[in-house]
C-alpha cells in the first residue's frame, strides 16, 4: 500500500490562510518547497476551496502532469482537460482505492485533513510553521482528538520557519 502525505504551511497562530483565503503572508521559499512537492507527486488530493484558489490565483491549472482529485459536494470542475477529477460521492473510499497503487499528496488543509486523520488514512504530515500571526483565519485542522503521531524529523529553515514531519501511529 502506498502513502497519503500532506505538506502544509501554518501561521504561528494556527491558520492556513486569512479569512479571505489569502496566502500573501507565506514566504516565497515555502511556496516553492510545497510547490516542488506538488510537482513531484503521483496524485494530488485537495478540497474545493484549495482547487478554486489555485485556479483563480495561479492563472489556470499548474499540475497537468499529476492526477488531481478534488473532494467536494458539487462537481464544479473548471479544468476537465487537465486530469482533474471531482470526488463527490464516497471520497474516502476512492482515496483508499487510489492509495493501493499511488502515493497521494494532500494539498490544503482544514476539513479534508481532518477527515483523513479521523479515518486513519493520513500517513504523514509535514508542517511548516511560519513565524507570523495572521489573526483571524482559516484553521489548520478540526477536531482530531485521540490521533497519535510520532516526530520523524525537524529542521529550522531560513526566516525562522520550522519544518516538522510526523508519522501517524493510530
Amino acid at each position: 500500500m502506498k502513502q497519503v502525505k500532506a505538506h502544509i504551511a501554518v501561521s504561528l497562530d494556527g491558520h492556513t490562510a486569512t479569512l479571505d483565503n489569502e496566502l500573501d503572508w507565506l514566504p516565497d521559499e515555502i511556496k516553492a518547497i510545497v510547490g516542488k512537492h506538488c510537482l513531484e507527486a503521483d496524485c494530488l488530493l485537495m478540497g474545493a476551496n484549495t482547487y478554486t484558489y489555485i485556479f483563480e490565483h495561479w492563472g489556470g491549472w499548474p499540475y497537468k502532469k499529476q492526477r488531481s482529485f478534488v473532494v467536494s459536494h458539487h462537481d464544479t470542475n473548471l479544468t476537465p482537460d487537465c486530469g482533474v477529477e471531482f470526488l463527490t460521492e464516497e471520497p474516502l473510499r476512492k482515496v483508499y482505492e487510489l492509495k493501493q497503487t499511488h502515493d497521494i499528496l494532500v494539498v490544503g488543509g482544514g476539513k479534508l485533513l481532518t477527515s483523513l486523520v479521523k479515518a486513519g488514512m493520513l500517513d504523514s504530515l509535514t508542517i511548516y510553521t511560519i513565524p507570523v500571526m495572521v489573526g483571524k483565519g482559516i484553521g489548520f485542522i478540526g477536531e482530531t482528538f485521540g490521533s497519535k503521531w510520532k516526530l520523524l524529523e525537524s529542521e529550522m529553515l531560513d526566516g525562522g520557519v520550522v519544518r516538522l514531519t510526523y508519522l501517524f501511529e493510530g
